[in-house]
């Protein structure tokens, strides 16, 4: 009966164990890249727009475009709220995209 027990408790804490992990891990990695604010990107013309907000005021982030010549531009690195444009120049926007990056100092 006490070997039964044992077992069914060591089954049980494991299994509580292996469910809590994840749920750890999860914890962790939104502490490090937390996701307020929201960003949208789009073209409009030659140029691929970005802009984000309620984003933290030391959140990095850029706007990249791929332009129909082939050739992937990116805008000056931005902080917190705002608009940022990446230019193709005399060629129109293929995709935009917005690149989200860590927290400055």
């Amino acid at each position: 009966m006490r070997r039964t027990t044992a077992l069914l408790l060591t089954s049980l804490l494991a299994s509580a164990a292996v469910l809590a992990a994840p749920t750890a891990a999860e914890a962790r990695a939104s502490a490090d890249n937390p996701t307020t604010g929201s960003c949208v990107a789009y073209p409009s013309g030659p140029f691929g727009v970005g802009v984000c907000s309620g984003l933290e005021p030391r959140r990095a982030w850029s706007v990249s475009a791929k332009c129909m010549s082939g050739l992937t531009v990116t805008s000056g690195l931005r902080l917190g709220d705002g608009t940022a444009t990446a230019n193709c120049g005399n060629s129109r926007v293929y995709t935009t995209q917005v690149s989200i990056g860590p927290i400055l100092p």
